[in-house]
């Protein structure tokens, strides 16, 4: 059992490894310590980027859906998070988090279950989900100029050939409004 002593020794242990590696730690440990209570916080937003891009994205805080948002509240305070405006923050880590909202915005079923080095895991938004997420982002008259294009563009083309979803691509796309730039990809080969 994962108790809050434990996340605040986890927090003393990584606050100087790299901020990518810290945030993958930190955020299996949270999300050990959630499913003890049947909380299933699901990485999305920018470190899902940063994990589907393998690390050649950068993010500054992770954010998670998940319910329990009162318990995130306590336990992170807890541990010695201060809340601000939208996130909490812990000083010393140098670590913020954001649960923007309960409900995943895409298919639970997608959502994979990533295994990292320290043995635990996480629950990862799935890889079309978040591609149409960053499209809708930026759905403007001039999508290419966009930084989110870009990255969409790259989760694509890295992952295109071996789990992509086409036909679930596809289908979210043109339920989105978001086809014609998906269209363009494909034709691309």
């Amino acid at each position: 059992m994962i108790t809050i002593d434990d996340l605040r020794k986890e927090l003393e242990l990584i606050k100087d490894k790299p901020k990518f590696q810290k945030m993958l730690d930190f955020a299996s440990i949270l999300t050990s310590f959630f499913e003890q209570e049947n909380i299933k916080p699901i990485v999305v937003g920018g470190l899902s980027v940063e994990i589907y891009t393998r690390n050649d994205y950068t993010t500054h805080d992770i954010d998670f859906v998940s319910s329990g948002w009162d318990r995130f509240d306590q336990v992170l305070r807890e541990i010695g998070f201060t809340k601000t405006e939208r996130e909490w923050y812990h000083t010393e880590a140098e670590l913020a988090i954001e649960v923007p909202d309960n409900y995943l915005d895409g298919d639970y079923d997608r959502v994979i279950e990533l295994h990292l080095p320290n043995s635990r895991k996480l629950y990862v938004i799935g890889i079309e989900d978040i591609i149409i997420h960053r499209l809708e982002g930026i759905f403007h008259s001039n999508p290419e100029d966009d930084v989110d294009y870009e990255w969409a563009m790259r989760m694509f083309l890295i992952h295109k050939d071996d789990n992509i979803d086409l036909d679930y691509l596809i289908n979210e796309a043109k339920r989105t409004k978001t086809y014609q730039i998906i269209e363009k990809w494909l034709e691309l080969g």
